[in-house]
């Protein structure tokens, strides 16, 4: 090569000099040998998705059930990262999963699947599944419920310190 270098982030122009097939899509109906493999089967999901936040980089997964709010109130969510920076732990470290925004909670092996945790936090949801196979699950109150009773905040946070700690 001559040492000449182009760089583009122009749709327009991209599409005149990327010119080979990057990913070809076969449509459905199409013509062809295999037209009879195109019939779905039931099969399970292995490419399962969830809406998280955090990055799960120690895969500790917590779960809250929250139908009016996106993760949490702002005041719980706040709460909730101070608690984790109190741990020396950030979003970073976690998974924050709101169920009450699913049309039913996960079942227990895609939860494992996805975000393969070490310990499960159920922030006021409920789980129809109890610790096994060496994963530790702690089921306590929601983060608005701690914010208004100290008991509920203390047990927390003395149960939170030996799990994580």
């Amino acid at each position: 090569m001559n040492g000449f270098s182009l760089h583009t982030t122009d749709p327009t122009a991209l599409r005149y000099l990327m010119t080979e097939t990057i990913f070809g899509i076969e449509e459905p109906g199409a013509d062809g040998p295999d037209q009879e493999a195109a019939v779905p089967t039931a099969t399970p999901n292995t490419s399962l998705q969830f809406a998280y936040h955090g990055g799960n980089k120690r895969n500790l997964l917590f779960l809250t059930h929250e139908t009016q709010y996106e993760w949490m109130s702002a005041a719980a969510l706040d709460a909730f990262t101070k608690t984790l920076a109190a741990l020396k732990l950030s979003t970073d470290d976690i998974a924050l999963l709101n169920v009450g925004k699913l049309s039913e909670i996960p079942e227990k092996s895609h939860l494992l699947a996805f975000f393969n945790p070490k310990v499960v936090v159920a922030l006021g949801a409920s789980l129809p599944w109890d610790e096994s196979d060496g994963l530790t699950v702690f089921k306590t109150y929601s983060f608005d419920e701690m914010l208004v009773d100290a008991e509920k905040k203390r047990l927390f946070w003395t149960t939170l310190k030996t799990l994580l700690g």
